[in-house]
């Protein structure tokens, strides 16, 4: 090791090498020109100090160092060492000699000059063996260093089977501790280094697959090959010193090497301090990226580049570009020609090949979220998916093979600026060259599905037609199929019913609708369970073709699923105002005469028919104008605004939620629509009811008029009266009569408050709900609080105890194991 001596003895040093300067030119006197006896003193004294200095500082080096190698270099050499330290001395004495003064250097004669001349020649010979000696070790260990670097074990160096590190062979005896370690140290950039090149080995099984992973490698190999360059540098640089070492020059009985650089172990430490580093990252990282593909790969690479060291993130920047080449290439196919190629799955869209052309908006394609590379949002995903599904929809679907505005300045702008697609903030050329053909194929496929192929009219079709909002169509249409749906549902044929269908159009405003709309509606029949009659088998159906289908396919179900809700409801109505409510209009004159017997039931009649109809009418006001209306309403207004056709199939999406919310169809509202069945079957068992009654009471009725002709009858026929049985026969008839009164009465009664109970938990349940909008409802229901004062749970506050206790009052199955009782 090389010591820096300390700042006494660097003034000496320079001093002393002053003072051999200034003395190399003696003027004609024998002093140096232009410096005075008192000067020359001075300088005399002065070298002399420096001489007794710099010997000092030699002999202790000199010990320290013989000390040093005596116990490392072979015997050879230190033989050769102790004679060179022998004849520093002999030089220090001669040289304080000369340094006396000139009296001194004057008496010296020519045998002195002669012996001195011999003895340094002597030391010089000696000192070139020894530093050959110490030449060629050192140039031994660099070369197995060298070799150490490319993985190559050498006469120092030998790799552990299990670690694959590099440690010293133990039969080499002669390094010493610094050389030691520095082989050690240097080595692990060849450790490193095969560790990088396993990764490029696809025997191995650690490379990343596919052809992004292909990328991957192919940077790796590049970062390889550059570090094999700066590896041959040192070879070269090696080699030229070596081939020196033999090319020397013989001058005035010295040997003088030629003067060049040398390569040490430190050069090659502070060389190797910037590779060492580059092959840790470069490991690290394919570490992480064993085994991946495509976009996860790169999401792996991409996370390095939040390092705040730019080295790291200079290499990490080249790995992403090359390993997203393959990704600009499928990228482009993708948003320029509406292809996927990709034959490894990297990609973050793919193809479902199972899947048919009807469903290419909504299955066909989708974003594969395990490749989706962290660098793209989802935002950004949804739009190219949309650009290319696009291209293939205007293709396939509607056979517009047109190019799409904006292709070329895309194609130059992936070229250019490839890597603007992992950029930190995603307001690059490329993210905005990408939004901008997202815009230009959207607004392509919104034009012809908005002017063409009428999509806003057949969506306000569906809604008029299977959401009930033409009311008049929906009257008539009940009104003409009430003797057919009356029978059981397997007496019934979808060809007589769209027949009666066309007869309804025919005679309401639904006649002047567009005849290309009309034709895709049709009456359709479900499958009939025993005990169905027609009402609960028919649906109406709206038909879809061409691109629609496409679009709307996945919404058909939903449509279905409300119309049976919005028909039963339609149905309660028809039954209540058209039925139940006609008949006792139609009844009251006829059964004028027994009014004094059945005024009891009548009164109670009236009473649970007026409840049931204005609950049936605030829920179709509801449903029908506050929730489908207001709704579609809103959704008009998004259409309106909408840029993408995206943007219209979600309001439509939203706007069938919510309507199913409305509808208690959702999974939170499983309880209201179990109490709304229940309201229901009340409305059918009235029916029921009325119609038994009625027939029995207008039997009464023609017994009571056969009975009085026959007294006239006979009274005409001179009989004046009747018989004394059928008198009795028409007590007994009375009796009977007045008998099924009494029980029908309490069969009436029995239906009210079955009825009540069911709207009783329905309004509960409304209270209860998170809905504020539902809660209100629930007011407007019993506006004039009927309910409320019948049953103690409705005037509880809203707070959590009480929707707790209605949960648990609606999952019991009798009201008898409550422990809250009505008042009645």
């Amino acid at each position: 090791m090389i010591t820096v001596p300390d700042e006494h003895q660097r003034t000496a040093l320079l001093t002393f090498l002053y003072f051999m300067a200034d003395s190399k030119y003696p003027s004609e006197n024998g002093y140096n020109s232009g410096t005075g006896s008192s000067h020359h003193s001075h300088l005399m004294y002065t070298a002399n100090s420096a001489l007794q200095s710099i010997r000092s500082h030699l002999l202790q080096k000199s010990g320290l160092q013989q000390h040093s190698q005596q116990s490392t270099l072979p015997s050879g050499i230190r033989a050769t060492h102790s004679h060179s330290l022998y004849h520093h001395t002999a030089q220090d004495v001669n040289l304080r000699q000369m340094l006396s003064g000139r009296s001194g250097l004057s008496r010296m004669t020519l045998e002195n000059d002669t012996l001195v001349s011999k003895n340094v020649g002597a030391n010089i010979r000696t000192e070139s063996s020894k530093s050959l000696e110490q030449k060629i070790l050192n140039d031994d260990i660099v070369q197995n260093i060298i070799y150490a670097f490319t993985g190559i074990q050498g006469k120092y160096l030998k790799k552990d089977v299990i670690s694959g590190r590099f440690k010293l062979d133990k039969k080499v005896k002669f390094l010493n501790v610094v050389q030691a370690g520095m082989l050690l140290r240097l080595s692990e950039l060849g450790y490193y280094h095969d560790l990088v090149q396993s990764y490029t080995d696809t025997k191995s099984g650690l490379c990343p697959l596919g052809l992004m992973g292909q990328g991957f490698v192919s940077a790796l190999k590049n970062e390889l090959t550059r570090y094999y360059g700066m590896v041959a540098t040192l070879q070269e640089q090696l080699n030229r010193q070596r081939d020196l070492e033999h090319n020397t020059i013989i001058k005035a009985n010295a040997i003088v090497p030629m003067r060049h650089e040398r390569l040490t172990l430190m050069k090659i430490l502070v060389w190797s301090v910037d590779a060492l580093k580059r092959l840790q990252w470069l490991a690290t990282i394919a570490e992480a990226c064993q085994e991946k593909k495509g976009g996860a790969l790169a999401s792996t690479v991409h996370s390095f580049l939040n390092n705040g060291n730019p080295m790291v993130k200079s290499l990490v920047h080249e790995l992403l570009v090359a390993i997203c080449g393959p990704l600009y290439q499928m990228l482009s196919h993708w948003l320029l020609e509406g292809e996927i190629s990709d034959p490894h799955g990297e990609f973050f869209i793919e193809c479902l090949s199972e899947v048919g052309p009807d469903r290419l908006w909504h299955d066909k394609y989708r974003v594969r979220t395990t490749m989706l590379p962290n660098f793209v949002s989802t935002e950004m995903a949804h739009k190219i998916l949309v650009t290319g599904k696009s291209i293939n929809f205007l293709c396939e679907i509607c056979e517009d093979k047109r190019p799409v505005k904006g292709r070329d300045e895309l194609r130059q702008c992936i070229e250019e600026n490839a890597d603007h697609i992992f950029s930190c903030v995603a307001d690059t050329k490329l993210h905005s060259t990408i939004d901008a053909i997202y815009l230009n194929t959207s607004k392509r496929v919104l034009d012809i599905v908005m002017g063409p192929h009428k999509l806003l009219e057949h969506l306000q079709a569906m809604r008029r037609y299977l959401l009930l909002g033409q009311g008049d169509f929906i009257g008539i249409l009940m009104e003409n199929l009430k003797c057919e749906l009356d029978k059981p549902a397997k007496e019934l044929y979808s060809y007589d019913l769209s027949s009666i269908m066309d007869c309804a159009i025919r005679s309401t405003n639904a006649q002047y609708d567009d005849p290309e709309i009309l034709n895709h509606l049709d009456v359709r029949l479900l499958t009939p369970c025993d005990g169905d009659i027609g009402w609960d088998i028919l649906s109406l159906q709206y038909t879809v073709r061409g691109p629609l289908a496409t679009m709307l396919d996945p919404c058909m179900g939903i449509y279905q699923m409300l119309f049976k809700p919005l028909w039963r409801m339609k149905h309660m109505e028809f039954v209540l105002s058209s039925k139940i409510w006609k008949d006792q209009k139609c009844n009251a004159k006829p059964l004028r005469s027994m009014a004094m017997e059945l005024n009891p039931v009548l009164y109670r009649l009236h009473l649970l028919t007026a409840e049931m109809i204005h609950f049936i009418h605030q829920m179709q006001y509801y449903i029908l104008f506050e929730v489908i209306e207001c709704s579609w309403a809103e959704f008009q207004g998004r259409v309106q605004q909408a840029k993408a056709l995206d943007d219209i199939l979600d309001a439509h999406d939203d706007f069938l939620n919510i309507i199913k919310c409305g509808a208690f169809l959702d999974s939170s509202s499983g309880q209201l629509c179990q109490n709304m069945e229940n309201v229901y079957d009340g409305i059918i068992r009235l029916e029921l009811w009325q119609d038994k009654f009625y027939e029995i009471c207008f039997k009464e009725l023609t017994a009571r008029k056969d009975y009085e002709s026959y007294i006239l009858m006979s009274e005409a026929a001179g009989e004046f009266g009747v018989t004394a049985d059928r008198q009795l026969e028409r007590d007994q008839e009375s009796k009977i009569f007045e008998q099924f009164i009494g029980s029908y009465h309490k069969s009436l009664d029995n239906i009210c408050a079955d009825y009540e109970k069911a709207v009783r938990c329905f309004l509960l349940t409304l209270n209860s709900h998170n809905d504020h909008n539902l809660q209100l409802f629930g007011i407007r229901l019993d506006f004039n609080e009927y309910y409320k004062k019948r049953d103690q749970r409705l005037c509880v506050p809203l707070t959590f105890e009480h929707m707790r206790m209605s949960i648990m009052f609606n999952g019991s199955k009798s009201l008898a194991g409550s422990r809250y009782s009505t008042v009645n």
